[in-house]
């Protein structure tokens, strides 16, 4: 039998989730961060009231995990505690499915235009989808409440990134001038990526001003590419191990102090696991710090040398 604290630690684990310190007063969600950038708040952790188990979701990726002493597939657990967490479950389904519906009609909504946030990233002149209050496109009541209050507190404009699935829009990020980045509340990321170019070879990176870098970057190598944005490193292997012959331009991340990534940084933890070819900057940050640090050209030798 495991304990229960080892349980929870493995499921947070699993889905890319920082484990509480302590474990939660049973039948009360808990919230803590997710392992991927601007994943404050952006997780939730139960324990059963029987205290033999619990689940964990990750609002960022749409994963979740049933964890338990018992391990996988626990028969002993309350009938009642499953009962509530199936509805819990059921509930965050159809919060999903009304989010679908608001992405859509915030980017209908967006203005082609230049934002703040792109040209302190080096792209000036860079049109992006624009706008100045996504809440209007909100529900009424409660869950419209909540999805407000997950934003990043700004005035405005926001530059919003779209992540698609098969075409369909699961999700936005909303980016404020000075460069604070939340996905919407209940947004299903996992599978989900932008394009900002398309080619004969596929790049998948995590944000979009990395992913502006490395297009440029190729560009000026002369190669031919799709690049795409994953919003969150476990994403961007999840989204690349999909697409044959993808590669990966990764976060150079620094190691967590609690090491859940078997001594690796996030970026390269999950690219490793992707099974695809990548490659991260020499020096800590992302390839868009990269860009602004050494300039395109550094840029571009780097990938050149790195995957060839």
């Amino acid at each position: 039998m495991m304990a229960l604290e080892d349980a929870m630690r493995a499921a947070c684990a699993e889905v890319g989730v920082a484990a509480p310190k302590r474990i939660p007063t049973p039948g009360r969600m808990t919230r803590t961060d997710t392992l991927g950038k601007n994943g404050k708040s952006d997780a939730v952790v139960l324990v059963f009231d029987d205290e033999r188990g619990g689940m964990v979701w990750n609002h960022q990726t749409a994963k979740s995990a049933r964890f338990s002493v018992n391990g996988a597939g626990d028969v002993n657990r309350d009938p009642e505690a499953d009962r509530r967490a199936k509805e819990r479950e059921a509930r965050e389904e159809h919060e999903r499915r009304i989010v679908r519906g608001v992405c859509s009609e915030i980017v209908r909504a967006c203005q082609i235009d230049k934002h703040p946030y792109l040209d302190r990233k080096g792209f000036p002149d860079e049109p992006g989808l624009v706008i100045d209050n996504p809440q209007i496109h909100f529900p009424a009541g409660r869950f419209g409440e909540m999805l407000a209050a997950a934003m990043p507190k700004s005035d405005g404009p926001f530059l919003i990134v779209p992540g698609r699935v098969g075409g369909e829009i699961n999700t936005v990020q909303f980016i404020t001038p000075d460069g604070e980045k939340r996905n919407i509340l209940r947004g299903a990321m996992s599978g989900a990526s932008h394009r900002i170019a398309t080619g004969r070879d596929t790049w998948v990176c995590e944000g979009i001003a990395t992913a502006l870098s490395v297009r440029a970057a190729l560009r000026l190598l002369g190669a031919s590419v799709t690049v795409l944005s994953a919003f969150s490193a476990s994403n961007v292997g999840q989204v690349a191990a999909a697409l044959p012959g993808a590669r990966i331009a990764a976060d150079h991340d620094p190691i967590p102090k609690d090491d859940p990534f078997q001594g690796m940084g996030a970026g390269e933890f999950y690219a490793r696991r992707s099974t695809r070819k990548w490659v991260v900057p020499p020096g800590f940050g992302d390839f868009n710090d990269m860009h602004q640090r050494e300039g395109l050209r550094a840029v571009a030798l780097h990938l050149r040398e790195a995957i060839g």
